[in-house]
């Protein structure tokens, strides 16, 4: 069995000394390719494509992005490479990049300017992502299963159902989707709602118990 899984959080730069970024260790998805080798042991082959910064597995084949762009040409490359029976896309992915700097009210694109001085007033103006999520089985080679990831913050579950429900509307939509709630994880506890477009399957709270019934 051939697998790929994406996992940590993008970083967006602004300049050659800051960034925009989110929290994402990559811990979750180093946490399933270990589990996914211990449990397969010599009969699976898995490819991680993680954040430069993100925890890594040392018993698969890792390669490393930064940006968005970096990973979605990763991605992309992956899927129109290599036959992959499924696809973990766990990876914190920036919805937003920046597009261009006003310092002191003068337009610069990103990179423009090597160091912005903090002496300067700065405004930072963003440019909306496309949705990897939606375009990965456009990539591949085969019919591969597919998995989603929704990280919502305090939702209820009625909000927590329309965000997943928003995912399989989309074409080439996710054949499951795993959400997780910001406010329930903790560091001994990370539950997962699993669901399949038919609803909510089941709560699990291990990786073990969440690769039984994606995989």
């Amino acid at each position: 069995m051939k697998i790929l899984i994406t996992g940590g959080g993008c970083e967006e730069p602004i300049d050659n000394v800051r960034s925009i970024c989110n929290f994402s260790t990559g811990r979750t998805s180093t946490e399933i390719a270990n589990t996914l080798i211990d449990s397969f042991k010599s009969n699976i082959d898995v490819t991680a494509i993680m954040a430069e910064k993100a925890v890594k597995s040392k018993n698969c084949n890792i390669k490393t992005f930064k940006t968005f762009q970096q990973l979605e040409d990763l991605i992309k490359k992956e899927c129109s490479s290599e036959i992959y029976d499924v696809i973990i896309h766990a990876a914190a992915v920036s919805d937003y990049s920046p597009e261009y700097v006003i310092i002191d009210e003068i337009k610069y694109k990103i990179g423009e300017i090597p160091k912005i001085s903090s002496q300067n007033s700065l405004q930072i103006v963003m440019k909306k992502n496309p949705k990897i999520l939606n375009n990965i089985k456009n990539w591949t080679k085969n019919s591969c299963k597919l998995i989603g990831f929704k990280l919502t913050s305090n939702a209820t579950e009625e909000e927590r159902n329309i965000a997943v429900n928003k995912l399989f509307s989309e074409e080439n939509s996710p054949d499951y989707v795993v959400a997780n709630d910001l406010s329930e994880i903790t560091e001994t506890e990370h539950p997962f709602y699993i669901y399949s477009k038919m609803g909510l399957i089941k709560k699990v709270f291990t990786v073990k118990e969440l690769i039984n019934i994606i995989i």
